[in-house]
């Protein structure tokens, strides 16, 4: 259905498809920085939130 949906927009299917792509590489990109320059502090605390009472 979407995919009809999409195919009847003419000229536009390539740019979403193109769009779509570029919003997913950048928050994966984006939460791999996230990860990798995150506080080690905070993580430690979010990690132990669950065994606090």
């Amino acid at each position: 259905m979407f995919k009809q949906h999409i195919q009847n927009m003419s000229g536009i299917q390539d740019g979403y498809l193109i769009f779509s792509l570029i919003v997913f590489f950048l928050f994966f990109v984006g939460v791999l920085w996230w990860t990798f320059t995150a506080d080690k502090k905070y993580i430690k605390d979010m990690e132990e939130k669950p065994f606090e009472n």
